[in-house]
């Protein structure tokens, strides 16, 4: 199994378990002992410090959902461009 935050393979331990560690709210998936150790409880911590909820989501599910809606804004955002620039263009040709 692999590490759903390096991407490396996940060690077994010495008691012979292989399922990694939990890496919410990073990710969805699992975690080797280096990220959980250096990122995914430290995130924890720091929600907890914060007195914030524990998110219902992972984090890279949310980022993954802002980076579709920013794409889906900026074409939007060409087009209305481009449509504005034709109307000016129009206009000027008259």
């Amino acid at each position: 199994m692999k590490c759903s935050i390096c991407k490396k393979q996940i060690e077994i331990e010495a008691n012979g378990y292989e399922g990694g560690h939990n890496a919410f709210p990073l990710t969805d998936g699992k975690a080797c002992d280096i990220c959980n150790e250096t990122q995914v409880v430290p995130m924890r911590a720091v929600l907890l410090r914060m007195g914030r909820p524990m998110p219902t989501e992972s984090l890279t599910s949310v980022v993954k959902d802002q980076q579709k809606a920013r794409a889906i804004a900026n074409v939007s955002l060409k087009q209305i461009a481009k449509e504005v620039n034709q109307k000016k263009n129009n206009k000027g040709e008259k």
